[in-house]
């Protein structure tokens, strides 16, 4: 069940209550799957009601629109990767004070929580990686990453760059920037039919993890 901010004994009771999920989760989850198969222009809202079981107003209700829907669903994400991305790295930060983190670490803590929670919930979150790089580029793209996004990239830009002080700063972004879409793209699991099912099985998710971060601490390094 999603949280909305209530207080945790509303929350109790409504668990304890109905194990029939609220209307405004309902909405969230169906908009979730159909943003992913259709894009946001290609969803309706008519179709997301359907699917939710709720009436269209409901949705204008809660969302006031499609745009704000699509960015919801985001923020919700968002506070949940981004917190365990946050939470790592004030851990590395402790484990290595005073001195500087080691990249690999500040790389493996920005890295490490979409595969876990990729294991823990492939198909949300696959979904929640195509619906994602459906819309790059876009407007309401761009306003999910002001909202989502944005704060967790300046913190880890200024580890990075605590770290490689000769490095630009739109250098450091840059890197950020091809973790999240490299990490999403791994999430996928339509990645046999562009490499191959041999390949594909033997890039399980540990081994393409480690990849990934091997990849971008060395081009995070190159740039200092």
């Amino acid at each position: 069940m999603y949280d909305w901010g209530l207080p945790p004994h509303m929350a109790i009771d409504n668990q304890i209550h109905s194990d029939i999920p609220p209307p405004r989760d309902r909405i969230v989850a169906a908009a979730e799957r159909i943003f992913a198969a259709k894009g946001l222009h290609g969803a309706g809202l008519r179709e997301i009601a359907r699917e939710a079981n709720v009436n269209v107003n409901l949705i204008n209700w809660h969302f006031k629109n499609k745009d704000q829907l699509y960015i919801k669903i985001f923020e919700i994400r968002g506070i949940q990767i981004n917190g365990m991305r946050q939470a790592l790295l004030e851990k590395a930060e402790q484990l290595y004070a005073p001195g500087a983190l080691p990249v690999r670490e500040i790389i493996r803590a920005f890295i490490h929580p979409f595969f876990e929670l990729s294991v823990l919930d492939p198909e949300i979150w696959t979904i929640v990686a195509r619906s994602y790089m459906r819309e790059m580029g876009t407007d309401v793209w761009r306003a999910v990453n002001a909202k989502s996004i944005a704060p967790t990239i300046a913190k880890f830009t200024e580890a990075l760059h605590r770290s490689l002080p000769s490095a630009k700063r739109s250098e450091i972004i840059f890197i950020l920037g091809l973790a999240i879409q490299s990490s999403m793209m791994a999430a996928d699991q339509d990645e046999a039919s562009i490499v191959g099912e041999n390949l594909a099985a033997e890039l399980e998710p540990g081994l393409l993890e480690e990849r990934i971060i091997e990849a971008l601490t060395a081009a995070a390094v190159r740039f200092a």
